[in-house]
């Protein structure tokens, strides 16, 4: 007599692994879509001030909270360029590691074509969080800067 495969499971386990199989299926199915513009350029500020990255962290930041997301912003500057940027994408992208300063990494890491970017400064609307700041060192940002009084984080360190 054949055995029906449903058989050997409970009900609880047939629906697991139904559902694993349903997340697998829309993982592969839908295209990945962030919530970033997906635009490659983006203006540079008029002035390379300390001022005008802090300015721009915050012109972010105010896109997040328009778009339904945290309230953060962050941009990444070397040589006096920005090189990556992003508001908060927690919400948006359901990714409960894409902070705008996690984020605005990425974003400059992926610009530059490497994961070191060593030279460059993070400005970041607010404090970054331990996880943001451990993600700077690791990308060998030399110092951030955050808020609207422009406070010296000094380099990025590991926790602890």
């Amino acid at each position: 007599m054949k055995k029906n495969l449903a058989a050997g499971l409970s009900r609880r386990r047939l629906f697991l692994a139904a559902g694993t199989f349903a997340a697998a299926f829309i993982q592969v199915r839908a295209p990945v879509v962030h919530a970033t513009s997906g635009s490659d350029d983006f203006v540079q500020p008029d002035r390379a001030t300390p001022e005008a990255y802090i300015e721009r962290a915050f012109e972010l930041r105010r896109q997040a909270v328009d778009r339904g997301d945290q309230a953060y912003g962050a941009a990444v500057v070397k040589d006096g360029k920005i090189i990556g940027q992003s508001q908060s994408l927690v919400v948006l992208d359901g990714d409960p590691t894409a902070h705008a300063e996690m984020s605005a990494i990425r974003d400059a890491a992926r610009r530059v074509g490497r994961s070191g970017l060593r030279g460059a400064t993070l400005y970041s609307s607010s404090r970054p969080c331990p996880m943001c700041e451990v993600a700077a060192f690791w990308a060998g940002i030399d110092g951030f800067h955050f808020g609207r009084g422009i406070e010296a984080g000094g380099a990025p360190r590991l926790c602890g």
